[in-house]
Order: structure tokens, then sequence, then C-alpha cells
């Protein structure tokens, strides 16, 4: 089962190892660092610099992109480096180190070849590098197993939760974990990116039957000026009430520090506010409000700033990287 997924690497992971991991970020969109004022980039010490070998992975694949998707000018509305992380995740899972059937099947048809099982171990001077795709992923899969197994021991239908994926991308999580007793997902991005999604969802739902993410598409930059984003899920059926699990997955990295702070702010809100089993997951960039890899410090953030109670917590690259599970406080 999910439990037993190979890549689950990081959830068991000491913080003082995960620390000093050297490898830095994969290819863009496969979670790369922020944009040019973003949101406060990672401190010092963190990620190295990007190497000669992904370098020529982005250039590569920049101009491929287009010989990539030629049966699919839908898709070539979105940007390549948004769609290159899909093409990363299937490489994974063919290579045996991610647990992802479903990428696979949303890359064309015609090139998808390029990153099948067969020609994988051609790929595998690279692999190391988009080590932390695996790991962000593992870690978000085993919470949500978790999140999901607590529900059913408290007598709770994980069909009467949901999930929420800010920054979703081309994630595959909403598609993989479906079934009539799986929980409601719903999805935010930016509108070319939803566009996009949209078309590769349809279709793989048409030839399997699963059920389809709910996707709003909303640049998650305007939380700043007030603009909420859970809220705006209501009218696609968004329940408060029901136990609420708030992803963000490499996201927070492409957003200004008033706009992660507003958006953290409101998810934190609907926990405390919402179901006792809601909680918050995350495989971020928390600067400038956490740089740190210390327990305590993402105690004291988690527990002030966000009124939360951090329960699980691990980091990449001195705290450049925050990987957290947290949930309202006991008692409120």
């Amino acid at each position: 089962g999910r439990q037993c997924r190979v890549a689950r690497l990081v959830a068991a992971e000491p913080a003082a190892v995960a620390a000093q991991k050297p490898a830095g970020p994969p290819i863009p969109g496969g979670g790369g660092g922020p944009p040019p004022g973003g949101g406060g980039g990672p401190p010092k010490g963190g990620p190295p610099e990007r190497t000669a070998v992904q370098k020529a992975l982005d250039t590569l694949f920049e101009l491929a992109f287009k010989v990539l998707y030629a049966t699919e000018p839908d898709l070539r509305l979105d940007s390549y480096k948004n769609l290159q992380v899909l093409w990363v995740r299937a490489l994974l899972a063919s290579s045996g180190q991610l647990d992802d059937p479903v990428a696979y099947q949303l890359l064309p048809p015609a090139s998808r070849w390029l990153v099948s099982p067969a020609v994988a171990p051609l790929w595998a001077p690279v692999l190391p590098k988009l080590e932390w795709i695996a790991q962000r992923t593992s870690f978000l899969d085993s919470t949500l197993d978790a999140w999901i197994d607590g529900l059913k021991a408290s007598g709770v239908s994980p069909a009467e939760a949901q999930v929420v994926l800010l920054g979703a991308g081309y994630d595959t999580r909403a598609l993989r974990y479906s079934g009539d007793q799986a929980p409601a997902f719903y999805e935010v991005d930016l509108p070319v990116v939803t566009r996009a999604k949209g078309v590769l969802s349809s279709r793989y739902a048409a030839a399997t039957g699963v059920r389809q993410p709910a996707m709003l598409p909303l640049d998650l930059m305007t939380c700043a000026s007030g603009a909420p984003a859970l809220e705006a899920l209501a009218p696609l059926g968004l329940d408060r009430s029901r136990p609420t699990l708030v992803v963000f997955e490499a996201v927070l990295f492409y957003l200004s520090p008033p706009a992660k702070a507003a958006l953290l702010r409101e998810a934190a809100a609907l926990l405390a506010e919402g179901h006792p089993a809601s909680e918050l997951a995350l495989t971020d960039n928390l600067a400038p409000f956490l740089r740190s890899a210390d327990r305590k410090d993402a105690d004291d953030y988690f527990g002030g700033s966000l009124g939360l109670q951090l329960r699980q917590h691990e980091t990449l690259w001195g705290g450049a990287i925050q990987f957290a599970r947290a949930g309202a406080k006991s008692g409120e």
C-alpha cells in the first residue's frame, strides 16, 4: 500500500542529517528557488549554487519543449518550466525512486518514452540532482497517509474530508488518491496552469474514471492585498467545518513576504476555527519568517506567529527548506 512507498526518505531522516545534504534544488518547475524579488530567499549556507549539469538540463528542456509537446498545442500555453516538474516526477517513478504511476500517463504519448522505465537508466547521472522532489513528495504523501489513517481511527470517513493543494502545479496527488472513500481535492494555481492542468486531468479522468479535483485559478500574490484563497474555494464546495488538510509544496518560494504571511495566516485560521482534525503540511521556504533548522525556532514560529502546534519537523539545507506538519493547539 501507500504506507510502503519506496521513496519515504524524509519522514525518517533526522533534521541534522537533512540539513547537511549537498544536493541543491532541481530544475525549475521542479521546486527551484524563488524568482527575483520573491519570498526572502533561503538563508546563507542553504542550497548550493546550481551545477553545470542542472543548467544544461534547463537549456535542453527549454529547447526541446516545443518538440515534446508538438502534438499537444493546448499544453504549450503554459510555461515549459511548470511542465518540467511533471517530466521529473515521471522519470523518478520510472527509476523506482517515487511512487507516482500517474505522472507518466499525463505526458504526451508521442514523447514520454524518453522517461520510460526502459530509458530511465540513461538518466542515472542526473537523478541525485532531483532528490529534493522525491523527498518532498514522500513527506507529503506520508503525511496524507497518516492523516487519513488518523481520521479512520477516530471514526471519521476520509470521504468526508478535504485536501487543498495551494500552488498545485502539475501535482498528481488528487488523481493518485482518487476513489469513492477518498477526500475531495481542491487545487489553486495561476490561470494558465489550471487551464493546462485541467486538460490533462480531464483526459486522464475520462480514461480511468477517477474523480477530478476542483480547480481555482488564482494568483496567490493577490493574498498580499487581502484577497482570500481558501475562502474563495467555498463556491467550489470547500466546507470549513469538515476535516481539511492544507498543503504547501514549493509554492511559498514564489510569493512576496506579505503574500506568504497572509496565506499562512489564512490557513492557520481555518485550522483554528474548523474541524479539530484539520492540519497543515508543507515542504517549502518560510524565509524571512523562519530560516533555522532548529526545532525550537520552528516551534516558536508555528506556535507564536501562526498559533499552531508543530507535530512533525524536518529541514533541508540548514533550514532553507522546512518540512512541517501542524494542527490547531490542543484544547482550541
